[in-house]
């Protein structure tokens, strides 16, 4: 009897313990986490995420550099005098004068002797009309001393600087008329009209060195102070030191010991 309890109560123990790991083991099955195989990839990570790549625009477009464009080259001066022509006569011609709204419209010569061509036309012929022209004593030919003097006579028929004084003396002609041109074989030369006076007979370039500035500025300061009634004078347009001027002369008609001067500075 009392083995058989004992092996009873034994039974019970090995089945309460039974029981018990049973129920240890479904537990952690339950509960336990899953086993990661190594043969399973990892799971994904995010991806990194990348920039978009962004769309191009339009390549501007190089802006080409302006092309120069060459000057163009200036035309030869052509002299409309045939100098050669007027040479083959008379090597002492060397410009062409004209004086607007007046008749001068001549050759102008230079010759060793001073006052050769007093008596003498623009041929070299023996003439009382004379011609127009420069002092070589006095000025080159190339009309770049501070003043080239012309000189002419004054002819009664109103030829060479005949009419000088009888249109310039008149302010309405003055205003109208203040251009005197100077063709070379090398240029053309234009000037200003400023002044149209009566004046002495001094000899204009033996009293005065007009490449010195007082000696310059006293011979315009004499001009700019006469008062006679013939005189003409555009005060706005004084020449200053350094100016190119011209100066037409001829004998005064009421007086033939005094001069009619005609002025013009050089234009640019």
């Amino acid at each position: 009897m009392n083995r058989r309890r004992v092996f009873l109560v034994l039974g019970c123990f090995f089945l309460l313990c039974a029981i018990g790991c049973g129920a240890y083991i479904y537990s952690r099955t339950l509960y336990a986490p899953p086993v990661q195989s190594k043969t399973m990839a990892p799971p994904a990570s995010a991806a990194p995420t990348q920039a978009p790549t962004p769309t191009p625009g339009p390549t501007p477009t190089a802006t080409a550099a302006p092309t120069a464009v060459p000057s163009p080259t200036p035309e030869p001066y052509m002299s409309p005098v045939d100098f050669e022509a007027l040479r083959a006569v008379n090597g002492d011609i060397y410009a062409w004068l004209q004086v607007e709204g007046t008749p001068v419209d001549y050759p102008v010569v230079q010759h060793g002797s001073d006052d050769f061509y007093l008596t003498h036309d623009s041929d070299g012929n023996y003439s009382a009309n004379g011609a127009i022209f420069s002092q070589k004593t006095y000025n080159g030919t190339d009309f770049s001393d501070p003043v080239t003097v012309l000189y002419g006579h004054r002819m009664a028929s109103g030829t060479m600087f005949g009419a000088l004084r009888d249109d310039f003396s008149d302010p309405a002609f003055f205003a109208e008329h203040r251009s005197i041109t100077v063709y070379t074989p090398e240029r053309e030369l234009d000037y200003r009209i400023f002044a149209a006076v009566p004046y002495s007979n001094e000899h204009i370039l033996y009293a005065y060195d007009f490449s010195d500035k007082e000696d310059f500025d006293a011979f315009f300061d004499g001009i700019y102070a006469i008062t006679d009634g013939d005189a003409q004078l555009d005060r706005d347009a004084r020449p200053a030191f350094g100016d190119r001027i011209i100066i037409l002369s001829t004998c005064l008609k009421v007086d033939r010991t005094r001069r009619y001067l005609v002025m013009g500075a050089l234009l640019p």
